[in-house]
């Protein structure tokens, strides 16, 4: 199983393709509040206007004092948090990936995967008692259902059969139905235990140290997707800045990186993603079929 900065440090590997940006250490540790930093080497390329990542927080450096390696810096920039860091951290210079970007980039990859679209999604379980008579059942969850996978009535210990005619209705009123959802049956049920099954979407991450399968639902077999994802929407706006008719021109001419490259580089990412998606909704379909009838 991984952690999210497990996801963030092989996404960035990738990205940067053996490249490796400048970096200094921290000499001692950092409150939330603290805003001079003093380095343990030169400062070198660490300049005012610059910016330094830390752990996954991004500082704005205000001002240098090179002779005593020591810098002036806004807090929490650019929409990360303020956090405390403990000495000898690793500050990384002007990052090119930021973790908070490719952390928002591996949530927005979650939600566009569990999509129709694509057909991604987690496996849930609720257990209910049916009373045998309602010919609707609440479904007490606060999570969103995609779709019903199967809902099985217990007749013994060892024997779940499956409720072939049953549907989902969503939107129903909270007083009644506290998360909105029912399970409404078109065949007689008796009462008894139940055990429903349905597809909900992935969960959302907020920190580096959570665990993808555990928090956020996220299959082990399907990591390569996320990190693929993460890399075309980090790399796809970078031909944006490139086409600003305001900027002065890139150092790198068209002769040597003609217009367009950047965009051209992730085109077989984004096909090999396509692939993933297919082939892990292929695996989902077959280990979790659907026993519903829709008649």
């Amino acid at each position: 199983m991984s952690t999210v900065a497990t996801v963030i440090d092989r996404t960035v590997r990738q990205l940067m393709s053996g490249t490796v940006e400048e970096r200094n250490k921290t000499v001692g540790a950092l409150t939330a509040a603290s805003t001079s930093i003093v380095f343990l080497y030169d400062l070198n390329g660490l300049r005012p206007g610059g910016v330094i990542q830390i752990d996954a927080e991004l500082m704005y450096v205000w001002e240098t004092a090179p002779g005593a390696k020591t810098a002036v810096v806004e807090r929490g920039w650019n929409g990360t948090t303020a956090a405390a860091h403990v000495a000898s951290s690793v500050a990384i210079i002007d990052p090119k990936f930021p973790r908070a970007q490719i952390l928002e980039a591996i949530n927005a990859e979650m939600d566009d995967l569990s999509s129709p679209m694509n057909g991604l999604y987690q496996i849930k379980t609720i257990e209910l008692d049916y009373n045998g008579t309602w010919s609707m059942i609440n479904l007490p969850t606060t999570d969103k259902i995609i779709d019903l996978v199967s809902v099985s009535l217990r007749y013994l210990a060892t024997d779940y059969p499956k409720i072939r005619r049953c549907r989902l209705i969503r939107d129903l009123p909270n007083d009644d139905f506290n998360a909105g959802y029912g399970i409404r049956f078109d065949e007689q049920v008796r009462a008894g235990r139940m055990i429903v099954v349905y597809k909900s979407p992935f969960t959302n991450v907020t920190t580096e140290s959570q665990n993808l399968q555990n928090m956020a639902g996220f299959p082990t077999t399907a990591e390569d997707i996320l990190m693929m994802g993460a890399q075309i929407r980090l790399v796809s706006p970078r031909e944006v800045k490139r086409n600003f008719t305001e900027s002065q021109g890139d150092t790198r001419r068209s002769e040597e990186v003609p217009a367009g490259s950047i965009s051209n580089s992730i085109n077989n990412i984004i096909r090999l993603r396509r692939d993933r998606i297919t082939a892990e909704a292929a695996r989902l379909t077959r280990q979790y079929p659907t026993f519903l009838s829709r008649v």
